[in-house]
C-alpha cells in the first residue's frame, strides 16, 4: 500500500509550478529573451511593475509573460511596441512614450496615464487611446485632453480626468454608460453632466462651481464630492433620494435648512458651524411645501447659532421663550394651525 502517494503527487505538482517558466519563442531577439528572464520572477499575481529601467528599449516580450497588469514608471526611451492578449490593466506614469498606435492590447479594460501635462508628446499619445475598444476605465492625471476623442469612448463606465485641461463637459455627453466620473481640479462648466443619468459617483473638488442645477437629473447618484467650490444653495440635491454620501465643505453655503430634510442628511459633511451671512427675514407661507423649503422645523432653529431680534407669530405668543437662538434675525409665521402645532411639538420633543 502506497499511503504516501497523494502527498507525494501534490509535492511534485507544486515543484513543477515553482519551476515553471514561460516558453520563449525562438523568433524573439536576444534582448527580448533577456528581458523575459529578468522579469519572469518579478510577476506577482499576474502583475508586473517596471520602474526606472533605462534599458527598456522594447516591450515585445510582454506577450510571452502572460501578465494581466503592467505598470511602467519613469522609463525612458521606450520603443512604442507592445503586444499582449492578456493585459487588461496598463498604467503609464512619467514615461517617454510618444505613441500607443502600435500597442496591440485587444483585451485592455483599464488605462491609467499620469504626469504628462503640458508636454507635446502627450498630445500624440492620448489622442489614440480610443482604439482600445474594450476599455471600461480611463484615468488621466495632469494630461492634455484637447485631442482625446472622448465622445467616441462610449463603453467607458469610469472616467477620471484629474487636474486636466478639459474645457467643457459637452464632450462627455455621449458617455451614457458612465457610472463614476472624477473631475477634481478641472475648472469647467458641468452643464452636460445632466445627461449622464447612470452616474452613481461624482467627484467635483476644486472645480470653481457656483451652482448644482445640472445635477438634478442624476437620480442614481449615491456619492457626491463638491469640496472647495463656491456653492451657495444645496436645494437641487433634495431631488436625489439615493444620495447617501456628500462632501460639501469649503463652500459658501447659506441654505442649510433644505438639505437637512434629506433622508440621508446624517451622512453628509457640511460646514454647519461656519459663520454665514444672516438672513434678515424668514417668511413661512401657508403650505407645508413652503415651510419645508425654507426651514425644516423649529427643532432645527434651535440647533442654529444666531440671535432672534423680532418675531411675528400666530397661534402661540410665548414662542420667544422657546426660540432662544435662531439663524434668522426675523421670523414670520403665517401658517395653518395644524402645521404650526406640528412644528411646535417637534420643538418640545427636541427640548
Amino acid at each position: 500500500m502506497k499511503l504516501n502517494l497523494p502527498s507525494q503527487e501534490k509535492k511534485n505538482t507544486s515543484d513543477t509550478n515553482q519551476s515553471e517558466a514561460p516558453e520563449i519563442p525562438n523568433s524573439l531577439s536576444e534582448y527580448d529573451k533577456s528581458m523575459i528572464k529578468k522579469y519572469q520572477n518579478q510577476i506577482n499575481d499576474g502583475a508586473l511593475s517596471i520602474y526606472r529601467n533605462p534599458d527598456l528599449k522594447s516591450l515585445n516580450f510582454m506577450n510571452t509573460l502572460k501578465i494581466n497588469q503592467l505598470q511602467l514608471k519613469e522609463c525612458k526611451h521606450i520603443i512604442p511596441q507592445l503586444e499582449s492578449s492578456t493585459i487588461k490593466k496598463l498604467k503609464i506614469m512619467q514615461c517617454d512614450i510618444q505613441s500607443v498606435k502600435d500597442f496591440q492590447l485587444e483585451n485592455l479594460e483599464v488605462l491609467i496615464i499620469g504626469n504628462l501635462y503640458d508636454t507635446l508628446k502627450s498630445n500624440t499619445l492620448v489622442q489614440e487611446i480610443h482604439r482600445f475598444k474594450k476599455l471600461k476605465e480611463l484615468i488621466l492625471q495632469k494630461c492634455i485632453t484637447d485631442f482625446i476623442p472622448l465622445s467616441q469612448m462610449t463603453e467607458l463606465t469610469k472616467l477620471y480626468l484629474v487636474i486636466c485641461n478639459l474645457r467643457s463637459t459637452e464632450v462627455l455627453r455621449p458617455l451614457i454608460n458612465l457610472q463614476e466620473l472624477y473631475l477634481n481640479g478641472t475648472n469647467i462648466d458641468i452643464t452636460a453632466v445632466q445627461y449622464l443619468t447612470n452616474l452613481t459617483i461624482l467627484q467635483l473638488e476644486h472645480c470653481n462651481l457656483v451652482n448644482l442645477d445640472a445635477l438634478r437629473p442624476l437620480k442614481k447618484l449615491e456619492e457626491l464630492n463638491i469640496f472647495d467650490n463656491k456653492i451657495v444653495y444645496l436645494q437641487p440635491l433634495m431631488e436625489l433620494k439615493d444620495l447617501s454620501q456628500l462632501e460639501a465643505r469649503n463652500n459658501k453655503i447659506i441654505d442649510t435648512a433644505s438639505i437637512q430634510l434629506h433622508p440621508n442628511f446624517d451622512n453628509f459633511i457640511l460646514d454647519l458651524d461656519k459663520e454665514q451671512p444672516r438672513k434678515e427675514e424668514l417668511d413661512v407661507a401657508n403650505t407645508m411645501r413652503d415651510i419645508n423649503n425654507q426651514i425644516s422645523s423649529l427643532k432645527q432653529i434651535c440647533k442654529e447659532s444666531s440671535h432672534i431680534k423680532h418675531q411675528n407669530i400666530q397661534f402661540r405668543q410665548n414662542i420667544t421663550q422657546q426660540l432662544q437662538s435662531s439663524y434668522y434675525t426675523q421670523v414670520k409665521f403665517v401658517a395653518q394651525a395644524a402645521i404650526f402645532f406640528q412644528k411646535m411639538n417637534e420643538l418640545e420633543d427636541y427640548q
